[in-house]
């Protein structure tokens, strides 16, 4: 059996308090590699280091973090990371759109089994991720190792109590929509501690550049448009498995603007 080592971070915030500077949108990315290729893909981390700073030795003690980057470190990062052999799978929350329901994230199963569970939007996100990711190991008979990026506001306990029970919840077609078996185990580490979780925080970032929009409305989307093969597709089809869009869908953002998401029909 192939285990999969799973590296999970996040670009935006999980406000809604949008008059006071919380994003439109909510991004929760994996980065997918197999076990036994790990370290030599966490390696393109150095690479990319040693592009940007070759002679400050301070700045390679730190972990890379994309918000802190200018576009032409990105571009810099993007070209090294589209080299290495690892998979990328995203859900992205529109959180000002009209349809997106905040009683969702808490639903009525949550309440009756276990109602000291408090279902956030990170949680809810997080389902969503881990669903679409255990099919991607259970397509290539494998399992997967889950590796979050630690945060102030994240309790590990709770995160695997939440995802312990919704995996047990039937899916619209009745069978739970995590295989059992597939996800092996859940753990919360730093940036500094794994590389691969600053791979992850480069690939959010990249689809979140996508779709949030500046203040003139506008979106960077060269990111995501280079980094796009590395987004799971099954039988060809991107969205709804390598992207998920919530809520609605691609067609949904096209049709509502054109101009600043054309990306996604070129992708």
């Amino acid at each position: 059996m192939i285990t999969f080592n799973v590296y999970i971070d996040e670009a935006g915030d999980e406000g809604f308090e949008f008059s006071k500077g919380s994003s439109t949108w909510f991004v929760l990315a994996a980065a997918i590699v197999e076990a036994a290729k790990d370290q030599e893909t966490a390696a393109a981390i150095n690479r990319i280091k040693n592009r940007l700073w070759p002679h400050k030795v301070d700045q390679w003690r730190q972990p890379l973090h994309w918000s802190r980057l200018k576009h032409p470190q990105k571009r810099v990062v993007i070209q090294e990371l589209v080299k290495e052999d690892f998979t990328v799978i995203a859900v992205a929350f529109e959180k000002s759109h009209s349809q997106l329901d905040r009683s969702r994230f808490d639903p009525r199963a949550v309440r009756v089994k276990s109602p000291q569970l408090k279902a956030t939007l990170y949680l809810y996100a997080s389902r969503f991720l881990l669903e679409r990711v255990c099919k991607f190991a259970r397509t290539r008979a494998g399992r997967v190792d889950i590796v979050f990026e630690n945060r102030s506001s994240l309790s590990i306990a709770e995160l695997r109590s939440y995802v312990s029970l919704v995996s047990t919840l039937p899916g619209p077609y009745g069978p739970p929509t995590m295989p059992p078996g597939v996800l092996h185990c859940i753990a919360a580490a730093s940036k500094q501690t794994y590389k691969m979780l600053q791979v992850a925080d480069a690939c959010a970032g990249a689809l979140y550049n996508a779709l949030e929009p500046d203040r003139y409305g506008n979106v960077e989307d060269s990111y995501v448009l280079s980094v796009g093969p590395k987004f799971d597709r099954v039988r060809g089809a991107l969205w709804g498995y390598g992207i998920k869009l919530f809520p609605g869908s691609r067609e949904d953002r096209l049709r509502r603007s054109e101009a600043t998401y054309s990306w996604m029909g070129k992708i």
